[in-house]
């Protein structure tokens, strides 16, 4: 039975309280940090400690009861630790039936409802608030728990009437009064609806770019959904943007420290793609801004192409580290004469044509600022372009007449260099900001000019604003982002 034995209201109403960061399940406070994570067997006698303490003995947890569930499902066995130090713990075992006196005495694995026996603090953390926390905390592991829990579609408890309130706080929803009859006092069933947590949220963004509406948007999701490939494309058609993100946290038991470890994955309308700069910094946005990863901490995107991608929050900014790619010089005459008919430009006006590596394989056409001017695509033409992914066309500077949203109004001043990225592939033809372009663009543009910390202006009618530079073999690259859409994906 799930019983907060010295909790009531004051508890989560305290000055300073816990709360759930969801980064490495990771509870904290004004005053410190406790670790969140399964509760290891040798702890088993702290926890029996704290039970005895928290009970009546006639309803604590024997021992061998406590034994018995942390040997059938260590899954549904969690601990707040502080400095290694087991504080509390909340503990459940799984049935195929409801919450009555035989179902809470045993585990079926498989089983679609987990049965919470009880949620303890240590008498002398009582009081800070841990307890909501904590309860919150499970939640959140078991909805995330696909591999383990995934035949979970809910919660139940029984509690007495002071924790109704407490419960109701952390989730739950009141049944009414149980059947289960145990000591004077009554008891209620209660709760949570576990399926319904599972319908994975998703936040939209707009990356380079402080203002909503420009820069490049793209949507995040927070789940690979066990690497289904067929429904994260279907999905990437539905939103219809450049692309779809997806993520997947990284298991890191017992690591409190360094980068939050993420997987990602991107896909476009038309499939999956080995980078993508503003998706990453829509993703690094999105953990931060949901809380899922603590803002004083960095994130290392994990990839399956492109190594592994670090971000960090410095303060309005977003600084990510990408692999440098070189462009490689190209003497291909009809290329040439072909992608400046494709985009409109005089071949006169191209002064140089080079290509990207394998991660980035795009061409890269470098005109006058005249010509940078005058760019229009033609589908038609680029279309009979083989193309591995796009191309970019950049200049020196800004163009005066660059009207992008990003700017506000603004002159196109202060900017080392333009650019725009086009591909036949993305509706429209263009895409608002391409991160992992300047991958190419900050190692040629670096070297042209002589100059290591760069400003860039990728001139869509979107518009993004990029600072930039080369760290040997790494491309620094910042930007901004703003939300625009949070929502609950139900397919």
């Amino acid at each position: 039975r799930a019983r907060v034995v010295a909790i009531t209201l004051q508890v989560f109403l305290a000055s300073e309280p816990w709360f759930v960061t969801m980064e490495g399940e990771i509870l904290k406070n004004t005053s410190g940090y406790l670790r969140f994570r399964p509760l290891a067997a040798f702890d088993l006698g702290t926890a029996s400690e704290i039970e005895t303490a928290s009970y009546p003995a006639d309803e604590a947890a024997a021992p061998e009861q406590l034994q018995y569930r942390h040997s059938r499902a260590p899954e549904l066995f969690y601990g707040v630790y502080d400095e290694g130090t087991l504080v509390g713990f909340v503990v459940g075992t799984a049935t195929r039936g409801s919450l009555v006196e035989e179902t809470m005495s045993t585990h079926e694995p498989g089983g679609d409802s987990v049965c919470i026996h009880s949620v303890v603090v240590a008498p002398s953390r009582r009081r800070e608030g841990i307890a909501r926390a904590m309860v919150k905390a499970y939640i959140d592991a078991l909805v995330a728990d696909v591999t383990r829990c995934g035949a979970v579609r809910r919660l139940l408890l029984l509690c007495h009437t002071p924790l109704l309130g407490f419960y109701v706080q952390c989730g739950f929803h009141l049944i009414g009064p149980s059947k289960v009859v145990h000591g004077a006092e009554p008891w209620f069933d209660m709760e949570l609806d576990v399926a319904a947590r599972r319908k994975f949220d998703f936040l939209q963004a707009d990356g380079f770019t402080s203002v909503a509406f420009a820069g490049n948007p793209a949507a995040v999701l927070f789940t690979h959904r066990g690497g289904d490939e067929e429904w994260m494309q279907a999905v990437a058609l539905e939103n219809n943007l450049s692309e779809t993100a997806y993520l997947e946290r990284r298991a890191q038991e017992g690591v409190e420290e360094g980068p939050a470890a993420w997987d990602i994955r991107w896909f476009t309308p038309g499939g999956e793609v080995a980078l993508c700069g503003h998706a990453t910094l829509c993703s690094a946005h999105a953990l931060w801004d949901t809380g899922r990863v603590s803002r004083d901490r960095s994130i290392a995107f994990h990839t399956r192409e492109a190594g592994t991608l670090k971000c960090e929050a410095m303060d309005d900014w977003i600084r990510m580290d990408f692999p440098a790619a070189a462009p490689v010089p190209s003497n291909e005459q009809d290329t040439k004469v072909s992608l400046s008919a494709a985009l409109g430009v005089e071949p006169a006006t191209v002064l140089y044509l080079g290509k990207g590596p394998e991660v980035t394989p795009d061409w890269l056409l470098v005109v006058t600022p005249e010509a940078f001017e005058q760019v229009k695509p033609d589908p038609s033409k680029l279309s009979q372009i083989r193309l591995d992914r796009g191309v970019i066309v950049t200049c020196q500077g800004a163009v005066s007449a660059t009207g992008s949203r990003v700017l506000q109004g603004r002159p196109a001043e202060g900017f080392d260099f333009s650019s725009r990225f086009f591909a036949s592939i993305i509706p429209g033809l263009e895409d608002p900001v391409t991160g992992s372009a300047h991958c190419l663009l900050v190692p040629f543009w670096s070297a042209r000019l002589g100059k290591k910390h760069l400003c860039a202006l990728q001139a869509s009618p979107r518009g993004g604003i990029l600072r930039c530079h080369q760290e040997g073999e790494r491309v620094i690259i910042e930007g901004q982002a703003v939300s625009v859409i949070s929502g609950r994906m139900t397919a």
